[in-house]
C-alpha cells in the first residue's frame, strides 16, 4: 500500500488521465462509507473541463459532484476502498457544453482512493465513428455478389464474404486459414497463385480475366488484386475482389456469333443479288433501245432502269462492307493516277443529276499519286454527293485539292446547318446515316454505308479522313493521303479482277 505521499506511484511516474484526486473516506457509526473528502488533487490545473466536474481539496464528494452517485460511480469509489482492488468504467456526464464521455480509473490507497478521469469524448467519437465504419464496410462486403476475400503472405484466407463462400462451395469456416491449393488442389490453384505472385513481386494492383483466377470451379472470372501495407509500407497481405462473368462472356461469344453471321449473310445476299439486277437493268436498255414504245411504256423501262441502278448501287455498298470486315479491308488495283482529272469526271457526273447546283474545284500543285483510281473515284463521289445532300439550294459546293510534298490533301466542302456533335463522333460507322437537321431528305434512300466506306477506302490507302462542321464555316471532309498505298495497308487485288464504276451517294 503506497502513501498518501506518494499517490502517482501506483500509475507510475506519469499518471495516464487528464486530472486525479486524492479521495479520503468518511464513515457513519456504523463503518459504512457515506462520503469521501478531497485531500489533494492535480497541481497546476485550473478549475475546468473534467476537474470542474470533482470536489477541490477539503470539500465533499457527494456535495460538490452529485452526478457521482447518479451514475453508480460512488458505488465504484466504495468498492474499490472494500475490496482493495484498482477498478476501471466509463461513463457519460451531461454538461452545459453537452454530452462529456469521461474514463474513470480508481485505484485503492492508505484510507481511501485514488480517482484519475480522463475526458475522452473526442476519442469515444472517434471509436464510435470507427465503428460505424466497419460495421458499414461489412455489410457492402456482405451484401455484394463479388467474391472478396484477404490472403496473408503466405496465401492463407484470412478473411472472405459469403459470395467467397459460395463459390468455393464451402462455409466461411472451413476456408479460412488454407490456401488455395489445399482447397482447389496444386494444379487448379496454380494460375491464382501465379496472379498472387506477380502482384506481390510488382507490388502494384492488377486486373486478371479467365477461368482459373478467381475462387471455386467452373466459372470465368475477373478479379482485382492489390497489395495490404502496414503504415511503414511493409506488406502484409493481399486484397481481392472477384466477379463472375460467365453469362456475360457468353452472351458476347453469342452476339459475336451472330453479328458474323450478319455480315456473312449481307455479303451472300449482296453478291447474289448481282446477276438479278444485271438482268433486269440489260432488260431495261434493251426495250429503252427500241423506238416502237409507247410514251407510257418507256416511263415505265425508264423507272425499271432507274430502280434497279439505285439497286445496283445499294448491292455494291454491301459487297464493300462485306469486304471491309470480313475480307481483310477494302480490295484495291492501285496505279498512277492524276487525281485531278478523276475528280472532274466524277463531279461533271454528279452535275448532270444536280443541274441546279454548283460544284467548283480548286486543283493547287502536283495532284498525281499511285492510287486505285476507281477506289478515289467512290470516295470523291461519296463526298461531293453527300455535301450536296446535306447544303441548302443555292449554296455552292467546293472541292480543293493541294499536293503536298508528300502527301495529298483533299478538301470537300459545304454551307449549311453544321453536324451536332453527338452524330459526329459515330458518322464514320457502318449503318448510320448522316441526317442533320437541316438536310434534305435523299432521293434514292441509302443504308447509311457511304462515309463508312469512304472511312474504308482511304484507311486501305494509308491515309486518315476527318470532319469540322461550325455554323460559320460550314461543313469540311479533309482527306489526307501518301503519295501511294503503304505495303501493310488494303489488300492488293488482282488486275483482272473487276470493279463497278462508282456513283454511290453517301446516305
Amino acid at each position: 500500500m503506497r502513501s498518501w505521499s506518494e499517490p502517482l506511484s501506483i500509475y507510475g511516474e506519469t499518471p495516464p488521465a487528464d486530472v486525479w484526486v486524492r479521495l479520503r473516506a468518511l464513515r457513519s457509526q456504523e463503518g459504512r462509507i457515506v462520503d469521501f473528502e478531497c485531500l489533494d488533487t492535480s497541481p497546476g490545473r485550473e478549475r475546468q473541463g473534467v476537474l470542474g466536474l470533482l470536489p477541490c481539496v477539503g470539500q465533499r464528494l457527494l456535495d460538490e459532484a452529485p452526478w457521482v452517485a447518479e451514475c453508480s460511480l460512488f458505488n465504484t469509489c466504495v468498492r474499490v476502498v472494500e475490496r482493495q482492488v484498482p477498478e476501471m468504467e466509463r461513463l457519460g456526464r451531461t454538461t452545459p457544453k453537452g454530452l462529456v464521455w469521461l474514463q474513470a480509473r480508481l485505484a485503492p490507497a492508505q484510507g481511501g482512493l485514488i480517482l484519475f478521469l480522463e475526458d475522452f469524448t473526442q476519442r469515444a467519437a472517434a471509436e464510435g465513428s470507427l465503428r460505424r465504419d466497419r460495421d458499414l464496410l461489412h455489410a457492402v462486403i456482405e451484401s455484394t455478389t463479388d467474391a472478396v476475400f484477404v490472403k496473408d503472405l503466405a496465401g492463407r484466407y484470412v478473411l472472405l464474404n459469403t459470395a467467397a463462400a459460395r463459390a468455393f462451395g464451402r462455409p466461411a469456416s472451413e476456408l479460412l486459414g488454407r490456401t488455395d491449393g489445399e482447397l482447389m488442389g496444386p494444379e487448379a490453384a496454380a494460375a491464382t497463385v501465379a496472379h498472387d505472385r506477380a502482384v506481390f513481386d510488382s507490388g502494384e494492383t492488377a486486373t486478371y480475366e479467365d477461368a482459373d483466377g478467381g475462387p471455386g470451379f467452373g466459372c470465368i472470372w475477373q478479379s482485382i488484386k492489390g497489395v495490404l501495407r502496414q503504415p511503414d509500407g511493409a506488406a502484409y497481405g493481399l486484397f481481392g475482389i472477384s466477379r463472375d462473368i460467365t453469362a456475360r462472356r457468353r452472351q458476347e461469344e453469342e452476339r459475336a456469333q451472330e453479328g458474323l453471321f450478319r455480315e456473312r449473310f449481307i455479303g451472300v445476299l449482296g453478291h447474289d443479288l448481282g446477276n438479278p439486277l444485271a438482268a433486269i437493268r440489260l432488260s431495261a436498255a434493251a426495250l429503252l433501245a427500241r423506238n416502237s414504245l409507247t410514251p407510257d411504256v418507256r416511263r415505265v423501262a425508264q423507272r425499271i432502269d432507274s430502280s434497279a441502278e439505285r439497286m445496283a448501287r445499294l448491292v455494291k455498298q454491301l459487297l464493300d462492307f462485306t469486304r471491309a470486315r470480313m475480307a481483310g479491308g477494302i480490295p484495291l488495283r492501285p496505279r498512277e493516277v492524276a487525281l485531278d482529272d478523276v475528280c472532274r469526271r466524277v463531279i461533271s457526273e454528279l452535275e448532270l443529276v444536280h443541274p441546279d447546283r454548283g460544284i467548283r474545284l480548286e486543283v493547287l500543285g502536283n495532284c498525281r499519286g499511285f492510287w486505285d483510281e476507281e477506289r478515289m473515284a467512290q470516295v470523291l463521289s461519296n463526298l461531293v454527293a453527300n455535301a450536296l445532300q446535306h447544303s441548302p439550294n443555292g449554296t455552292p459546293v467546293s472541292v480543293r485539292l493541294e499536293g503536298l510534298e508528300s502527301l495529298q490533301r483533299v478538301e470537300v466542302h459545304n454551307a449549311g446547318a453544321p453536324i451536332p456533335p453527338a452524330l459526329r463522333a459515330r458518322l464514320f460507322e457502318p449503318f448510320h446515316r448522316s441526317e442533320s437537321s437541316g438536310s434534305k431528305p435523299t432521293r434514292s434512300g441509302g443504308l447509311g454505308l457511304g462515309l463508312y466506306i469512304v472511312s474504308q477506302i482511304i484507311q486501305a490507302h494509308g491515309g486518315s479522313v476527318e470532319v469540322s462542321s461550325t455554323c460559320e464555316e460550314g461543313t469540311r471532309f479533309i482527306v489526307l493521303l501518301p503519295r501511294s498505298v503503304p505495303a501493310p495497308s488494303g489488300t492488293v487485288e488482282d488486275s483482272a479482277s473487276q470493279l463497278e464504276p462508282p456513283g454511290e451517294r453517301c446516305a
